[in-house]
C-alpha cells in the first residue's frame, strides 16, 4: 500500500489516524506535494513537510472550530470557520492563494481532490 498516491494514503485509518478527505487535500498542498504521487517515492524531507503540514491543517481547524460545510455545526450550534481559509478543497477552478493559477478538482480513490498544477507539479 506504500506505492499508492500519497492523498488516499493519508485517509488510511491504519497508517494515519484523524485525517479526512478535506484534510488531506489542505495538507499536500501546503506540503507542496501533488496528491497522486507514489508515497514511497516521498524524500525524507518531503515526509517531514508533509508531516508538519497535517499537524499545521489539524490544529488550525480545531482552533477555528472545524471545517463547516452543508449542515454541520460545532456542539454548541456555531458553525466552523475553517472553510473561509481552505486553500484547494472545494474550490475547484478559483485562482490558488498562492500563483492564482486555477484550482483542478479530479476524482482519487473516489473521493474529490483538489490541487494547483503550478504549487503542487505531478510526479515524474
Amino acid at each position: 500500500s506504500r506505492k499508492a498516491p500519497v492523498k488516499p494514503l493519508l485517509m488510511n485509518a491504519a497508517i494515519v489516524v484523524g485525517v479526512g478527505n478535506i484534510y488531506a487535500n489542505e495538507a499536500v498542498f501546503l506540503a507542496r506535494v501533488h496528491p497522486r504521487t507514489p508515497a514511497h517515492t516521498l524524500s525524507l524531507a518531503t515526509v517531514t513537510l508533509l508531516v508538519d503540514a497535517i499537524k499545521d491543517v489539524l490544529t488550525r481547524a480545531i482552533a477555528q472550530g472545524g471545517t463547516t460545510l452543508r449542515d454541520f455545526v460545532r456542539e454548541d450550534g456555531q458553525p466552523g470557520y475553517f472553510k473561509q481559509t481552505l486553500a484547494v478543497y472545494d474550490r475547484g477552478d478559483q485562482p490558488c492563494r498562492v500563483c492564482s493559477s486555477p484550482i483542478v478538482r479530479m476524482v482519487l480513490a473516489q473521493r474529490a481532490t483538489y490541487f494547483c498544477p503550478v504549487c503542487q507539479p505531478g510526479p515524474a
